[in-house]
């Protein structure tokens, strides 16, 4: 039986996301190439790898026994990648990068700019979303989250403290609220200490927008529909005025930067994690 690796990364790609439309994107392929890629695989395999269902594919038995055996070889090949493409020298090449959207927009970006004009042949991606990507499998080179790492095969370094405020528009101020109107994060984070501080400063008041999305709190702070926590990088270029309190300020948070072990000597990675490090300034 010959199995190619590439048809490898196919199989656990389909098996991770159910269906040919939603793994062949990953791989950078058609549906119709994956699909013949993987009849492809199962010839040579000599059984079925998945059953064809109206909801998806479904692993068979043969499928599920080759699944343990072909995330053992993503797992070696993704260590050969990194420890390949750790040890190259110069700065050139391609980066990716992984923030949440408004840091990535208000913070990183022009940067990010500055720097690709300093390094003509250093291409970067910024791949602005919440969730964590995965530095084993090289989702990421370069990672900014508000937590620390824990994994013990990343290299982490606190990169930022961002302060909050709480802000609301004029138009919202004048209209003298008999009970104050809030804009937060949605329940999912409500376990976020702004979100915890807000809830406390106003135990009464109703949420009236709610979003995971900073810059969808602001937009709506701007239009006048309530009082909202947000970064100050965010709130001040709007114009939105600082609501004095009488407690504590809304607490700030910690952002961290890390990549993986293996990269530690790539010399595009170090280059732009010192000139991203210099020019942010540890405060934003």
């Amino acid at each position: 039986m010959e199995m190619r690796w590439d048809d490898v990364r196919l199989f656990l790609a389909i098996a991770r996301t159910g269906t040919l439309t939603a793994a062949a994107p990953t791989l950078a392929m058609s549906q119709p190439t994956a699909g013949r890629r993987l009849r492809a695989l199962e010839r040579s395999c000599g059984c079925a790898l998945f059953q064809r269902t109206p909801r998806g594919f479904v692993l068979t038995g043969e499928g599920q026994a080759l699944v343990f055996h072909a995330e053992r070889m993503q797992e070696e090949m993704l260590a050969i990648e990194r420890r390949i493409g750790g040890s190259s020298r110069g700065l050139e090449g391609e980066l990716r990068l992984s923030s949440s959207e408004w840091f990535g927009r208000v913070v990183l970006a022009r940067h990010l700019a500055d720097f690709a004009q300093r390094h003509p042949e250093i291409r970067l991606e910024l791949v602005a979303d919440s969730r964590m990507l995965d530095l084993d499998r090289r989702e990421a080179d370069v990672v900014f989250r508000f937590a620390r790492f824990d994994a013990a095969n990343v290299v982490a370094s606190r990169f930022a403290r961002v302060s909050y405020e709480l802000y609301a528009a004029r138009s919202y101020l004048a209209r003298k609220h008999k009970q104050h109107r809030l804009i937060g994060m949605n329940q999912a984070y409500d376990a976020l200490a702004d979100v915890a501080w807000l809830r406390d400063r106003y135990p009464e008041a109703p949420f009236v927008v709610r979003s995971n999305s900073r810059d969808v709190q602001a937009e709506a702070c701007a239009r006048g529909a309530g009082l909202a926590v947000l970064p100050r990088a965010i709130g001040r270029p709007l114009g939105l005025v600082r609501v004095s309190t009488d407690r504590d300020p809304p607490p700030g948070r910690e952002v961290w930067v890390g990549y993986h072990v293996d990269l530690r000597r790539l010399e595009r990675l170090r280059a732009l994690v010192d000139h991203l490090t210099t020019t942010v300034g540890g405060e934003v």
